[in-house]
């Protein structure tokens, strides 16, 4: 007798979202799979979110919250209550997508190929009106200073991505979770509120030994935009302050001590390029709320020390050596990477 397939909670989140959500939940619910429950998540919406998926989606599960815990808070509570009834994995869903019909058939078969693959993603594209087939992220990287970014981003689908790979870290734009992976490294970090959540949880869960892979088949398509302005100051003081979150829970001692030299001049960088773009009162703000969470912080990285299995000398390769990413790439960045670069070199012989 065959095992049943995985039972699974496609999760998907909205603050504000209800422009996107028939987009989503249309094809979310048109999926070849089965044995899945499809669960929105209201992160304390003003417009008429709630309202438009009661009554359009009445099969859909609603789980409404109060007030707007973040990503990362609203999906944790999420993840604890559905992993609580059984589900053996979850998918986590922005609500600003469209997913082809086998979407989750091959990403739930791609994260049980085997019993080290705690999460994975699908192919996500950008969507411009129509499906694009240029690459939002195949996997998202992470520069050994803690920045994170999309993967192959802009770039076509080819021979090299005909099969699943391994990734850094999955997107959370459509992440798969399996539950006995997830609880074990201890799930999202509802302090991060939005952004590098994922890159904190997969990095942890690789820190255990376990690994996040790209679904060569499983596609969607992402309502993408880079937004870069002063007026976005809310967005650039939380991937800051997360940023020092990652690098202080996650990294060995010996690890942050050697990168402090390249660190320190990267921070002179990005606090220039704070001023002169009007962000410096969010850098400050990064600063003072990174060590007002220190106390926190401290057990959360003991907690994270503590299960590590694989050293930072075995990860290091895992990160890249230059900050390449077109939506932010100029002059002075490029000359940084030069140094950035040698220093990488020098650091992974020494890690």
């Amino acid at each position: 007798m065959t095992a049943p397939p995985p039972k699974i909670a496609v999760l998907i989140l909205g603050y504000n979202d209800e422009r996107h959500l028939p987009d989503a939940l249309n094809s979310a619910r048109a999926q070849s799979y089965a044995n899945y429950e499809l669960v929105y998540i209201d992160n304390a919406s003003t417009d008429g979110s709630l309202a438009f998926v009661a009554a359009a989606h009445p099969a859909v599960r609603i789980l409404a919250n109060r007030r707007n815990l973040g990503y990362a808070g609203a999906y944790r509570e999420a993840l604890d209550l559905v992993f609580a009834e059984g589900c053996d994995a979850a998918v986590l869903l922005n609500a600003d997508v469209i997913v082809d019909a086998r979407w989750l058939e091959e990403l739930v078969r791609s994260g049980y190929a085997a019993a080290d693959i705690a999460f994975a993603q699908p192919k996500i594209f950008l969507w411009d009106g129509k499906a694009n087939d240029r690459a939002n992220t195949f996997g998202n990287e992470i520069h050994y200073l803690g920045f994170g970014f999309c993967g192959h981003y802009k770039g076509l689908d080819g021979p090299a991505f005909a099969n699943d790979r391994e990734v850094t870290f999955a997107s959370g734009a459509s992440l798969l979770v399996k539950r006995g992976p997830y609880l074990e490294v201890g799930g999202l970090d509802e302090s991060f509120f939005a952004y590098l959540e994922d890159q904190d949880l997969g990095w942890r869960a690789r820190m255990r030994g376990y690994r996040s892979v790209l679904s060569a088949r499983s596609l969607m398509w992402h309502k993408y935009t880079f937004t870069k302005s002063p007026k976005n100051g809310w967005k650039f003081y939380l991937l800051e302050r997360n940023r020092l979150f990652f690098l202080y829970k996650n990294y060995s001692l010996r690890t942050i001590l050697l990168l402090l030299p390249a660190f320190l001049f990267m921070e002179v960088g990005v606090i220039a390029d704070s001023i002169a773009k009007g962000y410096f009162r969010d850098k400050l703000r990064a600063y003072r709320d990174f060590a007002r969470e220190l106390p926190t912080l401290r057990l959360k990285r003991r907690a994270a020390q503590a299960m590590r299995a694989v050293p930072d000398r075995q990860l290091f390769a895992r990160f890249v050596p230059a900050i390449r990413f077109e939506e932010i790439d100029s002059p002075l960045l490029a000359v940084a990477n030069v140094f950035l670069g040698v220093y990488y070199r020098i650091a992974a012989l020494l890690v």
